[in-house]
């Protein structure tokens, strides 16, 4: 269960990979556009462009990895994060949330909690979260998979 130093350090790490290597890469990926466009035709050209969609290539891994390590959406809430998620796994998802904001400190943990279940999920499971309470919060996963029986996961997080 992500503690509250968890969830700063894996955001921090997220914010590393991105401000450094991706944006490093990105940027050497229109580069080495801009220099294949000058060399026109010739075999030259060629070999940039396939330089350049290897670059392009490693940026989207870092782009998932970083996502893996903390959903750049957690930052926008909750919900965003997990259909992202739950959208390339390829689930189905239903949530169940509180009427009321829940504090960032809470967002956060719940939100790794969840994310990290969600990522281990086979694709076209149904996913039920439910999330109440707000000092101690109650977050209840119901998984339907496709090829077993429906499997229940509880966690209680103190928040505050």
């Amino acid at each position: 269960m992500p503690q509250r130093s968890t969830a700063e350090y894996r955001f921090e790490l997220e914010r590393a990979l991105h401000d450094g290597p991706t944006i490093g890469l990105s940027a050497l990926a229109i580069e080495l556009g801009l220099i294949s466009a000058e060399a026109g035709e010739s075999p030259l050209a060629a070999r940039i462009d396939a330089v350049r969609e290897e670059v392009c290539r490693m940026v989207e891994g870092l782009r998932l990895l970083g996502a893996a390590v903390h959903p750049p959406t957690l930052v926008v809430g909750l919900e965003p994060a997990w259909a992202s998620i739950a959208e390339h796994h390829r689930l189905r998802l239903e949530l169940d949330l509180p009427n009321q904001a829940l504090r960032a400190e809470a967002r956060s943990r719940i939100g790794l909690l969840v994310a990290d279940h969600l990522r281990r999920l086979e694709p076209g499971t149904s996913v039920l979260v439910r999330v109440r309470g707000r000092r101690f919060v109650r977050v209840h996963i119901t998984e339907r998979p496709r090829s077993v029986r429906q499997r229940d996961f509880r966690a209680v997080l103190r928040c505050g």
